[in-house]
């Protein structure tokens, strides 16, 4: 192996601001889109809560394929 990787390290991160189940419906809860680009494969888009610690972070994540991703005004 020549030590080389598919994997470009050109991870972006956007805040997103979704609503909520919770009874008040102007709470939001604040996430960041981690955006993984590859040479070979699909990117990968993770979403991580932007409050608290890392601890929670590393238990309330989730990640699909970049092309899954879909604006959620376009999905309606």
């Amino acid at each position: 192996m020549d030590g080389s990787t598919d994997r470009i390290d050109e991870g972006t991160a956007h805040e997103y601001a979704a609503a909520t189940d919770a009874v008040d419906s102007d709470e939001t809860v604040l996430f960041d889109a981690i955006v993984v680009r590859y040479e070979s494969g699909s990117d990968r888009c993770t979403l991580v809560p932007h409050e608290g610690s890392t601890t929670e972070k590393l238990n309330a994540w989730l990640t699909a394929d970049l092309e899954l991703v879909v604006d959620l005004d376009d999905a309606r």
